[in-house]
């Protein structure tokens, strides 16, 4: 069994809540071609996740050749500094977004643009070449410089395909853009790939009715009250279960 290149750090979750800002997004491993890739960084919550998840994988952040940034939203590049010898991957479209918040969303720190330029970077202006079985592509709509990261029929998405269920719709519904490009690229995310990789949601096949690689499980825990029992809910894709034996199972 050939073992694949592409490990799942952090798989991303299509949540919204009234009381706080989730970002969950996905972060990629992609170890070909002798390059050791990171795609995404996610949030700063992650930060000392991720550092431990590397080396879980026997991976020195130092060793990292290479980050990919899909966008340079707070939830999916804030880690970009962790690894000092990467060469940073951004559009340069991107990268004049990020260096401009002022009239756009506030999604993008107003620092990010001054973060960015300290690292090594290097801008794509199109489709590009990172290795022989490794592509970056212009995805641009959910920001001006969205890119994703084609990894033989994979492909990495960020936020382009937020989660399936756009994929499924065939249109950009979890969050809507002004940008009539995130439509086109989320069709051509969808025509490039035979698996998808999004920026909130866990892998999927695509297909008319996309479908996960896996099941999952999640546990949220809630810190309540100070001094008595913390509480804890449990969603994932369980084996189903009757009504008639609620609450007792």
């Amino acid at each position: 069994m050939i073992e694949s290149p592409i490990t799942l750090l952090f798989s991303g979750l299509p949540v919204t809540a009234d009381g706080f800002i989730p970002g969950i997004s996905t972060v990629v491993l992609v170890r070909c071609d002798d390059r050791t890739v990171l795609f995404d960084t996610g949030p700063y919550a992650y930060r000392p996740i991720l550092q431990g998840r590397l080396r879980k994988h026997g991976i020195d952040p130092a060793s990292i050749d290479t980050v990919v940034l899909s966008h340079a939203h707070w939830d999916s590049a804030a880690n970009a500094d962790l690894f000092p010898n990467a060469t940073i991957v951004l559009h340069e479209r991107e990268l004049a977004y990020a260096e401009n918040t002022a009239a756009h969303d506030d999604q993008t720190p107003a620092y990010a643009g001054r973060v960015l330029r300290r690292l090594k970077l290097q801008t794509v202006s199109a489709d590009t070449e990172l290795s022989a079985t490794m592509r970056i592509v212009e995805l641009p709509g959910h920001t001006p410089g969205s890119i994703g990261l084609l990894v033989g029929d994979t492909l990495l998405a960020g936020d382009t395909v937020y989660c399936a269920a756009d994929a499924a719709a065939g249109e950009v519904r979890s969050v809507p853009s002004a940008d009539p490009r995130a439509t086109e690229s989320l069709k051509k995310a969808l025509g490039l790939a035979s698996v998808i990789y999004p920026g909130h949601d866990r892998p999927f096949r695509v297909g008319a009715k996309p479908t996960y690689l896996d099941d999952y499980a999640m546990r949220i825990r809630f810190f309540t009250d100070p001094e008595g029992f913390d509480e804890e809910i449990r969603i994932g894709a369980f084996a189903p279960k009757s009504f008639a034996s609620w609450p007792s199972d």
